[in-house]
């Protein structure tokens, strides 16, 4: 079986890394022209680490990241509102958060080198496969090509006859990783029309995040560490003042708007979509870089057992697509009540937080943690 893989982000050296151990060694391209910076920090939660121990890499992960106990919402003052631990029964790996660079230098040692500086100009369906010109002047056939080239997917106009664009959420973000330990939980501090989240990654460095509701591709509201910092002053809690006396320049911050896109359709014959192709989710509720992984491993087991198919494809997308969506809408959601910034609104829905028992929000992290239809876990 030969597979194409575009795109050598977390989901592609996700999926590299599980049909390697199936016994299948992918090609595996990405457009960027080389290795470089992969962002700031994220958390990976019990689900994904289970689906790491099923690809021998959990010990790796682990010795790279931070284990977290619990994810806490508190008020701007500090004062929590709502406090989940991270354990559950049955997956027993803690959620562990680690750089972005470590993950995927994880992932990267067990899946195939990428050819950096290389995308698809064209896919044609010829008898049971794929022929693929790709921008270096070389051709190749394929079984299957599997689009995991991100937000803005190449592959995916492919499948679904035109761009689906990006869907904008209203709010921004800038992200960093600076020097410093300020607890052993994920906690994130809802403002006024903005959040701060901070987030341990272990070895004496936290990885710190700032949302603000903001127009499209607005240009950043200060000139100063000194006047980005005054614009998170309401978060007048410990934790916020330390995280935030950690950044020293402007030029670390990375930016990014806040976006979803689900994609109509997740595969044609002989082409499928894996992670942010699919179903780009906004980060709320902790688990796009997870259905990647998720989706690598499942379409990895499904290709191997049923062969580089239609029905494989279409097999994956029945049981992958409900979950996606679930996420998707929920994180929309929670992102859009987090990002108020009326005021009596915004009393409404700290009181709520704080009123719901902690055997609601335990019901509902299990739900995210355990619903994965589809994968193989270890």
């Amino acid at each position: 079986m030969k597979v194409l893989i575009v795109g050598g982000g977390i989901g592609g050296l996700a999926l590299g890394a599980a049909l390697t151990r199936r016994g299948v060694i992918a090609d595996l391209i990405e457009r960027k022209p080389r290795p470089g910076d992969e962002g700031a920090g994220i958390v990976l939660g019990p689900n994904v680490m289970a689906v790491m121990k099923g690809l021998a890499l959990h010990e790796a992960i682990l010795a790279a990241g931070h284990p977290v106990d619990a994810a806490r919402i508190t008020a701007a003052t500090g004062r929590v509102l709502q406090e989940t631990p991270y354990s559950v029964s049955g997956l027993p790996l803690p959620a562990t958060a680690l750089h972005r660079n470590h993950l995927m230098r994880v992932l990267g040692s067990a899946s195939p080198t990428p050819r950096f500086g290389v995308s698809v100009l064209e896919l044609r369906r010829v008898g049971d496969g794929v022929e693929v010109d790709f921008s270096d002047g070389a051709t190749g056939s394929y079984d299957v090509v599997v689009g995991a080239d991100g937000i803005r997917s190449r592959v995916r106009t492919f499948i679904c006859g035109e761009e689906v664009l990006p869907r904008y959420s209203g709010y921004t973000c800038w992200r960093v990783v600076v020097d410093g330990h300020f607890g052993e939980s994920v906690v994130e501090m809802w403002g006024r029309g903005r959040r701060l989240g901070v987030v341990p990654l272990g070895e004496g460095r936290t990885y710190l995040y700032a949302t603000l509701n903001a127009p499209r591709r607005a240009p950043p509201p200060w000139t100063n560490v000194a006047e980005f910092r005054a614009a998170y002053a309401e978060f007048s809690g410990a934790t916020a003042r330390a995280a935030l006396a950690a950044v020293e320049r402007l030029e670390a911050l990375l930016h990014n708007d806040i976006e979803d896109c689900p994609a109509p359709r997740w595969w044609s014959p002989g082409v499928v979509l894996l992670g942010d192709a699919a179903h780009a989710v906004t980060p709320n509720l902790g688990q796009g870089a997870g259905l990647a992984i998720e989706d690598a491993a499942a379409l990895a087991q499904l290709l191997t057992t049923m062969g580089p198919t239609d029905s494989a494809l279409a097999r994956y997308e029945s049981l992958r697509r409900p979950r996606a969506e679930r996420i998707l809408d929920r994180s929309w959601s929670i992102g859009r009540i987090a990002q108020w910034e009326n005021r009596f609104a915004r009393g409404l829905r700290d009181a709520l937080l704080s009123w719901t028992p902690a055997s609601v929000t335990r019901a509902q992290l299990e739900k995210v943690v355990r619903d994965m239809p589809g994968v193989p876990i270890g």
